[in-house]
């Protein structure tokens, strides 16, 4: 076993023995011969600039749509069911519908009032004709039981559309 053993440990040694350090010593002296820091950088030549005659300044720039698209979009901005821009935004329309919540109803001067929580904890009475969400949300009517809201929203092949939907009391 001993005899097993000291052999194997010769056989590695003697793979030891045989190493080509003569090309080590030549990288190794190339590395000292080289200024310390860092390696010199080489910045290659910029070529000479060439103006070039744009040709085409008299046609449609190619970054802007065609007039007869243009004309489609401003057509679908300012149609009839465009909400309106110039109008002072209601506290309400600040969140998105799916994080208001009806939390009551009351009556208040023969009229119908509904209470909406919104998500900072604040509770906002709204009355029909208010506007409430990101979707320029109308309120068209109010129930003891729901509010019942137009909603505007923009598809930009159809223009502004019109959706409705409410907001109910939780049982």
């Amino acid at each position: 076993m001993k005899r097993l053993l000291s052999m194997g440990v010769m056989a590695l040694l003697a793979g030891c023995g045989d190493a080509n350090l003569s090309q080590l010593d030549v990288v190794m002296e190339e590395i000292r011969r080289t200024p310390v820091g860092q390696p010199p950088v080489i910045i290659p030549t910029i070529p000479e600039y060439q103006p070039v005659d744009y040709r085409y300044s008299e046609s449609r720039s190619p970054f802007l749509a065609p007039e007869s698209v243009r004309a489609n979009v401003v057509e679908v901005f300012e149609s009839a069911l465009a909400p309106d821009q110039q109008r002072e935004a209601e506290p309400l329309e600040q969140f998105q519908l799916q994080t208001l919540r009806l939390v009551g109803t009351l009556r208040m001067g023969g009229q119908q009032v509904a209470l909406i929580s919104a998500p900072d904890g604040s509770v906002t009475s709204v009355r029909e004709g208010n506007y409430l969400g990101t979707d320029y949300g109308l309120v068209t009517a109010i129930s003891p039981q729901e509010v019942q809201i137009t909603e505007r929203v923009l598809h930009q092949q159809a223009g502004w559309q019109e959706r409705q939907t409410a907001l109910s009391l939780d049982e």
